[in-house]
């Protein structure tokens, strides 16, 4: 990263960037340009070197705002900032020797190059003439660096302002007419140049110009900067930039520089607009952006893999959004006044903010608004039921004029967790630490109380049962839906802050929780176990050999490579034919896992109707498509065997629907009608119950009727002082996000009990919102660079 030491202002368009680069400066001479790139995702444009100062290791560039990089340069790096990457020099320095007379014309962005060769010129023993043109008065700069040493200074301004009215070139002409020159060294636009050498051609006077065209590299590449020059190919970067002007192919070079003009009217019109909307949203602080006649009816459609292919892979379905579906996406939030979507949210994500972020480019802002309440958008963007969340509370379904879907939320927060570059993560430093936090269980819940604590100061250690991290996100969601990848990089970042995991490690035999409190001086307990035990339907035949449990049948493929055997070790059987039995969001996973084994028939069966399924809608379409048949308003009664007790057929009864339930859902009654269905494999899917090692195990501790952890719902306390408990493992299996905001809301129980020196139980939820972490001392650092987002190439001259 090279630190922009010194900025100065010359006017609106024009202005200056000291920056600290000491190779660079080391080798830099009169006529050299340098290579410049602000980001990840920009583009590398040539700037000419106005100066550079070998003690200090500073290279001066003026910099003339024409197309969006520069406008980038002038709106959004201050002194103090840093950019990328900074190459130079490049070119070959202008041939400095004693010849006479040297007039030196600068024009525009030409001007501050001028003056390292002025200098060096001047110093070599001519005479020096510089000729300076203005558009007018306010934009004149550095007069007396130039003074110092011109031996004649001649300021030109086009509106006649100040010095000599007009253009430089007629300035150049009484010059030529009234006294000897020998050699002319003149820089700045195109057409300047081009006139430059026209005035001087009638005097034979050798004409020397600088020609920082197009460029991709600057190392000669590329051949982007091929010019023409007395009748051979040469590459600016390379062979110039200077050249004798008389010898350049003027008209060919006009017609190269134009080849990008569509390009950079796009990218300055969507500049301006971006500008425009930065201002209204962020500046201005102005909410209700857009009015609902202006929007897209519909989501922008999330990229996937063709069905065909991902029946027969485990490669991730959802592809993502690219950065031109996330950035339309995002203008579809209206940004209104009085947003409800957050309120949707388990844990609380600030939804509106971090879209406006993304509406103006700042990606990396985005992912810092989410991390303020999650700290794992990608997995939570994967996998989080949005759709009944924070998207069912989206202003637009509410719009009576036009029929609207919600703004897909979701697949936001997946593209800025997949694409911005995350602050690097280090152990925070708080004034009064909290204290020792155990968790038991890596899970989402638990994931969630930990970045939480750590945060708040406390040492957290973290306990898992498995030889993997991730809890239900590694055993129980394939990799077409989360990669593994993602996982471990969520949990390598609450690493780098400090928070300390332990595998293997069952707690409820190899320690207890007295054992934790007691033995081991953990100051508080968070359980987030989760829920693991399968359910049954005890119907005749379940116990037969084919018969899965969706845990089973997903870890042995989910977390110990089944697919894989016998090239990994662990064996799977799914058969020709599978059942599975359930229609959330596991029996989904199972009935897709099934046909990427390479099971011709599978079947989901499912006692109510299809309306009914609690999956996500979108799992229930990716199974459709993938091949998968579909037997809604039937029900096991019985799995069939074979005279081995093989799994041979599964008999099912109709059912029809009839009233509603306690939840308003209607309840299925049996029919006096009977199918089967032949397979060779059953998996059940109905959901789980939780584990009772934990409450075995820990005398006292509050359980409901189910076996679940007794918590209570807003502070997450059990009924044992300093034990706090939420997930799966008190309110039965759930969703992810719904496990995070437990997790969170322990955290700050936690952090409430301990800075309370542990004085009273239980802690209520007044004490919790009252709760305020010590203050940091370090914390998460900003990454330096703006967010990453594709440039169009800037087809400006340099100075």
């Amino acid at each position: 990263m090279y630190p922009i030491v010194r900025r100065e202002d010359f006017s609106d368009t024009t202005f200056l960037w000291e920056v600290h680069a000491p190779d660079v400066a080391q080798s830099a001479q009169p006529g050299h340009f340098v290579m410049l790139r602000l980001y990840d995702g920009g583009e590398r444009i040539p700037l000419t070197v106005a100066d550079y100062d070998r003690d200090h290791g500073t290279i001066t560039m003026v910099v003339q705002t024409l197309g969006k990089t520069t406008h980038e340069m002038r709106d959004d790096f201050k002194q103090g900032d840093r950019f990328a990457d900074f190459v130079g020099p490049l070119g070959l320095p202008q041939h400095v020797d004693t010849v006479g007379h040297v007039v030196l014309v600068g024009g525009g962005l030409g001007v501050a190059p001028v003056y390292p060769q002025l200098r060096a010129f001047k110093e070599a023993g001519n005479r020096t003439t510089a000729i300076m043109g203005f558009r007018n008065k306010d934009l004149v700069f550095w007069e007396d660096k130039f003074s110092e040493y011109a031996d004649e200074l001649i300021i030109c301004t086009d509106d006649g302002s100040y010095g000599k009215p007009g253009l430089v070139t007629g300035a150049l002409q009484e010059v030529l007419e009234r006294e000897k020159v020998d050699r002319v060294i003149a820089i700045g636009p195109l057409p300047m140049m081009n006139a430059c050498v026209e005035t001087t051609r009638p005097f034979g006077v050798k004409t020397m110009v600088s020609l920082n065209t197009i460029m991709v590299d600057g190392t000669g590449m590329c051949g982007s900067c091929r010019v023409t020059v007395g009748g051979e190919v040469k590459f600016a970067c390379v062979d110039g930039p200077d050249f004798d002007g008389h010898q350049v192919d003027f008209k060919e070079l006009y017609a190269r520089q134009k080849r990008f003009k569509p390009q950079e009217t796009q990218a300055n019109e969507h500049f301006d607009r971006l500008c425009q909307v930065e201002k209204q949203l962020l500046i201005d602080g102005k909410r209700n952006y857009k009015k609902f006649s202006a929007l897209e009816p519909d989501q922008v459609k999330m990229p996937e893999r063709d069905p065909h292919e991902r029946a027969r892979n485990f490669k991730e379905v959802n592809l993502g959004y690219s950065i031109a579906d996330a950035l339309r996406e995002a203008e579809r939030c209206i940004q209104c006044a009085k947003p409800t979507c957050i309120a949707g949210c388990p844990v609380g994500i600030d939804i509106p903010t971090f879209v406006r972020k993304l509406m103006v480019r700042d990606v990396d802002g985005a992912l810092e608004t989410i991390y303020e309440s999650s700290i794992f958008p990608s997995i939570c963007g994967r996998v989080c039921p949005q759709e009944t969340q924070c998207e069912a509370q989206c202003i637009l379904i509410r719009n009576k004029g036009r029929k609207l879907e919600s703004v897909g939320i979701g697949r936001l927060e997946r593209f800025v967790g997949d694409h911005a570059r995350p602050p690097k993560a280090v152990p925070p430093v708080i004034e009064n630490p909290l204290g020792k936090v155990a968790i038991v269980g890596s899970g989402p819940a638990g994931l969630a109380a930990a970045a939480d604590l750590v945060k708040f100061g406390a040492t957290v250690t973290v306990y898992e049962a498995l030889h993997v991290l991730g809890g239900v996100l590694q055993y129980g969601i394939p990799t077409f839906r989360l990669p593994r990848d993602i996982i471990d990089r969520e949990i390598q970042r609450l690493k780098d802050m400090g928070v300390r995991f332990e595998i293997n490690k069952v707690i409820g035999k190899t320690f207890t929780i007295a054992d934790l409190t007691e033995k081991m001086g953990f100051d508080a307990v968070f359980v987030g176990a989760g829920a693991g035990a399968p359910s049954f339907l005890g119907i005749p035949g379940e116990n037969a050999g084919q018969v899965y449990s969706a845990n089973e049948f997903l870890t042995r493929v989910n977390l110990m490579g089944g697919d894989r055997f016998p090239y990994l070790d662990t064996p799977i059987s799914a058969g020709k034919s599978v059942v599975v039995i359930g229609a959330g969001n596991t029996a989904m996973d199972c009935l897709r896992v099934a046909k990427r084994l390479g099971v011709p028939t599978v079947r989901c069966v499912y006692r109510r109707s299809e309306a009914e399924a609690p999956c996500r809608i979108e799992e229930l379409r990716h199974a459709k498509e993938e091949g998968i048949d579909f037997f809604f308003l039937h029900t096991p009664v019985e799995i069939l065997l074979d005279e081995e007790g093989n799994v041979r057929g599964m008999k099912v009864q109709k059912m029809t629907l009839g009233e509603p339930d306690d939840r308003g859902r209607r309840k299925p009654v049996p029919l006096d009608e009977f199918i089967e269905l032949e397979c060779d494999t059953v998996i059940y899917a109905l959901g789980t119950k939780p584990n009772p090692i934990i409450g075995q195990a820990t005398p006292g501790l509050g359980l409901n009727k189910w076996g679940n952890i007794s918590a209570d719902d807003e502070t997450q306390c059990t009924n044992l002082p300093g034990v706090f408990a939420g997930g799966d493992i008190v309110t039965g299996g759930a969703t992810v996000i719904l496990a995070m905001g437990a997790g969170r809301r322990a955290a700050k129980s936690i952090g409430s009990w301990l800075q309370m020196a542990k004085s009273k139980w239980p802690v209520t939820k007044a004490d919790a919102e009252a709760f305020v972490p010590g203050a940091p001392v370090g914390s998460l650092v900003r990454p330096e660079p703006a967010a990453e987002e594709p440039q169009s190439t800037e087809n400006a001259p340099a100075v």
